[in-house]
């Protein structure tokens, strides 16, 4: 492999991926994201509301594509490294993932991460191969 080229995520230890840590500020990314779906589907009209609210819904518009990519960006870094389900499970959370963007990690966190986590993080303590 080509140094520098194709090292997704590299730079987030096994450990810390799976770690409580982790797990917390996935699940605010998480929330972030649905809340924010909410708010798009209600049709809030952000210009008639005052200027303290724009302000936040300034912050909020800049905060929401950080969280959806470090989501995104965290659930395919785990999928690649440390899931330990099965051949055809990895393969359908493949299509999930590629298809379903930023809510297909969403279900990826709350079907798959959130179940095998902590066995993740003693594979690869240990160096266990899935």
């Amino acid at each position: 492999m080509i140094p520098g080229r194709y090292n997704f995520g590299t730079n987030i230890s096994d450990e810390w991926l799976a770690s409580g840590d982790a797990s917390r500020l996935l699940a605010g990314a998480s929330a972030f994201t649905l809340a924010a779906t909410a708010g798009w589907l209600a049709g809030v009209q952000v210009q008639d509301t005052g200027v303290l609210s724009r302000v936040l819904w300034g912050i909020f518009g800049v905060l929401l594509p950080i969280s959806v990519f470090f989501l995104w960006g965290g659930m395919w870094s785990y999928w690649m490294r440390c899931d330990p389900s099965s051949r055809l499970a990895r393969r359908i959370w493949f299509a999930v993932l590629l298809v379903g963007f930023w809510y297909g990690s969403i279900l990826y966190y709350a079907f798959v991460y959130l179940r095998t986590r902590r066995g993740a993080v003693l594979n690869a303590i240990r160096g266990e191969e899935r």
